[in-house]
């Protein structure tokens, strides 16, 4: 506890935890903004009541009619207690991707400043036992990882639950599957924080860590559904390609709270979102243990 009370002191005494607070406030408010466009999208049922433009030819009216019908199908599907939890799912958790990408930096930061202001000697010295200031490092960074969460889970489910009442539907709060979204957005968030303990450990260099990890986060993950895609449109054009995007840590946090089908269409057959949770789960274990081990033989002097 001790360990874990001086990782505190190191966090709040400097003044990156504030400004990458700042930063997850401003990208989840965008995120926010992007996502009730999108809800409101989805159950905005203004075009299916319209009249058929006059002058249309029994084709053309036809089709319009056959386009409000499928609409009609949409917005109620939409309308439904599924439907609106899911909407609900995706708004409640507003602003994980680049709050995830904050919480890993932030993560990395805490194990690299040892290294970087070499202050890494006198704590080895001073906790012989490497392991458990790894340890703490990883407690500390957890508990970023859930004051992180709390924040921006408190200003995404006020705003929606804000929308929702604005847009006359349930909030969808009383619902399993946003219940569930919100959760496991926490057990995310968690491990990511693990995560960049990791990656901070197997880099010692803090400038060379904070890119490695901000490259890879990001056009990693977008370079990965392009070469997945390219797979499955040219080489092997089978459904499980596609369904593997879930083994890609940031694919498969998206796919935990239920945000990846979109993105891959979603007729795609994709695992339970579980699934998303265990990948995850053993890409922390390996990191920190990896991590554990490196730093315990590693010289640091």
């Amino acid at each position: 506890m001790r360990l874990i009370r001086a990782e505190l002191i190191k966090l709040r005494t400097t003044n990156m935890w504030w400004i990458f607070l700042l930063c997850s406030v401003a990208f989840t408010g965008l995120a926010l903004w992007i996502n009730a466009l999108q809800a409101n999208s989805q159950l905005d049922d203004s075009y299916v009541s319209q009249e058929p433009p006059p002058g249309m030819s029994d084709a053309d009216r036809a089709q319009f009619e056959e386009y409000q019908r499928q609409e009609q199908e949409r917005i109620a599907a939409a309308h439904s207690g599924a439907g609106l939890a899911k909407i609900a799912a995706n708004v409640y958790t507003s602003g994980q991707f680049f709050g995830l990408m904050l919480v890993m930096l932030m993560a990395i930061l805490l194990i690299t400043n040892e290294f970087y202001h070499q202050t890494a000697t006198a704590t080895f010295l001073a906790t012989p036992k490497r392991t458990k200031v790894i340890v703490a490092k990883l407690v500390t960074a957890a508990i970023m990882g859930f004051a992180f969460w709390l924040l921006t889970t408190a200003i995404s489910v006020a705003v929606g639950v804000a929308y929702f009442s604005g847009e006359g539907v349930g909030n969808s709060l009383g619902h399993w599957t946003a219940q569930q979204a919100i959760l496991l957005n926490l057990l995310v968030y968690v491990l990511w924080a693990i995560f960049g303990i990791g990656i901070g450990v197997l880099i010692r260099s803090q400038l060379g860590a904070t890119i490695t990890a901000t490259a890879l986060y990001t056009i990693g993950t977008y370079a990965a559904l392009i070469v997945l895609a390219l797979i499955r449109q040219f080489v092997i054009k089978e459904d499980w390609v596609f369904e593997s995007a879930v083994y890609i840590p940031p694919l498969a946090s998206q796919h935990v709270v239920g945000s990846l089908a979109s993105q891959l269409g979603d007729d795609t057959d994709l695992p339970p979102r579980w699934a998303g949770a265990v990948v995850l789960i053993a890409w922390a274990v390996i990191l920190g243990t990896i991590g554990t081990l490196i730093t315990r033989k590693r010289d640091v002097a």
